[in-house]
C-alpha cells in the first residue's frame, strides 16, 4: 500500500487529510513538527511527503533541504500563503509541487496522482531488495537468501540509509546529521566502527565486504554490483 507522510503542526489539517487520503486507498502517517522528520523518513521511507511550510520548531523549507540530501521521492508543500515568492521558494528548496490549504481536497489528490503516486488495491511487501540481499524494515534486519545478518537497530539504519543512496557516496557529515542530528567534527569514528561491524557481518553471511566501499574524501557507498558470495563462503 502506498504510504504518505504528513508533516503539519495544525492538528485539524493532518487529521482531515489523513481521513480523506485513507478513503482513497493510501496508508497515512502524520507528525506535527520538523525535528523528528528526518528520522521518521529514514525509518519509513514514505512514497510521498506532504509538508507544511510553517512548523513550530523549524521551517518546512529547511526540512525539505535536509530531506533532499537522501530522499528523492515527491514532496508537496501545503500552505495558507498564496504569495508567488512563497511558491517559488518551495521549488527552489526541492519541492515537487505546491498546493494551497484552501484548495479542494481533490486538487491535492490529483497532484499526488500526477506525481506518480497512486493508491494500490493490494498491500505490497515493504522490502528493499538487491538480488538476494533484502532489507526488511519490519524486522530491522537484512537477509541474504534466508539468513539474517543479525544487525543491530543502528547498524540496520546506517546500512539501509547508504543502500537507498547507492547512486553516490554518502559523507559522514550527512550520515550523522540525518541519523543522529549532529554535525561531524572530523574526529568522530562511530560511523567507521559501525561500518566495520556491518562488513564483518556481511562476510560471516558469505558476502563480499566490498558491498560497502570507502570512497576517499567522500565517505561510503553501497555497491550492489559487488553482491555475491565470497570464495571462502560455505
Amino acid at each position: 500500500m502506498k504510504e504518505i507522510l504528513i508533516i503539519e503542526d495544525d492538528s485539524l489539517v493532518p487529521v482531515t487529510l489523513k481521513s480523506l487520503l485513507e478513503k482513497k486507498g493510501f496508508q497515512v502517517k502524520q507528525i506535527f513538527n520538523g525535528s523528528v522528520a528526518l528520522r521518521t523518513v529514514i525509518n519509513t521511507f514514505p512514497d510521498l511527503i506532504i509538508l507544511d511550510i510553517c512548523l513550530p520548531d523549524v521551517s518546512g523549507y529547511e526540512v525539505c533541504k535536509q530531506l533532499r540530501e537522501f530522499y528523492q521521492r515527491p514532496i508537496i508543500f501545503i500552505t495558507s500563503d498564496g504569495n508567488s515568492d512563497v511558491e517559488i521558494k518551495c521549488f527552489e528548496v526541492g519541492g515537487d509541487d505546491f498546493v494551497l490549504k484552501s484548495a479542494p481536497f481533490e486538487v491535492l489528490f490529483q497532484r499526488i496522482k500526477r506525481l506518480g503516486v497512486r493508491p494500490m488495491k493490494y498491500q505490497s511487501v515493504d522490502t528493499l531488495s538487491f538480488g538476494e540481499l533484502k532489507f526488511i524494515p519490519a524486522s530491522t534486519d537484512c537477509f541474504y537468501k534466508t539468513k539474517a545478518l543479525g544487525l543491530t537497530q543502528e547498524e540496520y539504519e546506517l546500512f539501509y540509509f547508504i543502500a537507498t543512496r547507492h547512486e553516490s557516496a554518502v559523507s559522514r557529515q550527512v550520515i550523522l546529521k540525518v541519523l543522529k542530528g549532529s554535525d561531524y567534527d572530523g574526529v568522530d569514528r562511530s560511523i567507521d566502527i559501525k561500518i566495520a561491524r556491518i562488513r564483518n557481518k556481511l562476510k560471516l553471511a558469505g558476502l563480499s565486504e566490498n558491498i560497502i566501499l570507502s570512497v576517499r574524501s567522500k565517505g561510503y557507498q553501497f555497491c550492489y554490483v559487488n553482491i555475491g558470495e565470497t570464495t571462502t563462503a560455505k
